[in-house]
């Protein structure tokens, strides 16, 4: 028999799918006229944040099959948002990195997205915030065992 805090948490991790949905939905509409879809945006902002990586080190950051990365990261670099660069550390392996126009595209992005999350900010107090973050961070360690390797899934039962 499940205890009154156990259904409660239960309860939260039954939101989650259906608010990733919601996030993603929001995250396109976000992304109506830049020609970009929402895998595009995930990769563009790892290029754009952080260095130059190979597409399977984007596949492992994104916890996704190189294959879907590969995809994207052709409809980037044929759009003038990505380029190839020379890995020092592998030959066939080039790393991507994201062009000036990338970067601008990216910005602009994340400026329509802040927007929509300052506004959901100010309906909540710092202490749910954090309260929040506790239990996120708590429910992600706690099923971390069941991550998948991206390259190698294991099927869902």
């Amino acid at each position: 028999m499940m205890t009154d805090k156990a259904r409660t948490l239960h309860d939260l991790l039954q939101m989650v799918r259906p608010l990733h949905r919601r996030v993603a939905r929001s995250v396109g509409g976000h992304l109506e006229g830049t020609g970009i879809g929402v895998g595009e945006r995930a990769v563009l902002a790892l290029l754009v944040e952080g260095t130059p990586l190979s597409v399977p080190a984007i596949g492992r950051a994104l916890f996704l099959p190189r294959q879907n990365i590969q995809k994207w990261v052709d409809g980037l670099r044929a759009a003038g948002l990505a380029e190839r660069w020379p890995n020092p550390a592998h030959r066939r392996s080039h790393l991507i990195a994201a062009t000036p126009q990338g970067r601008e595209l990216f910005a602009a992005i994340r400026k329509r997205e802040d927007a929509a999350i300052a506004a959901l900010a100010e309906r909540l107090s710092p202490a749910e915030l954090e309260a929040a973050s506790t239990v996120l961070s708590a429910c992600l360690e706690h099923f971390s065992p069941f991550e998948d390797d991206p390259d190698h899934p294991r099927p869902l039962a």
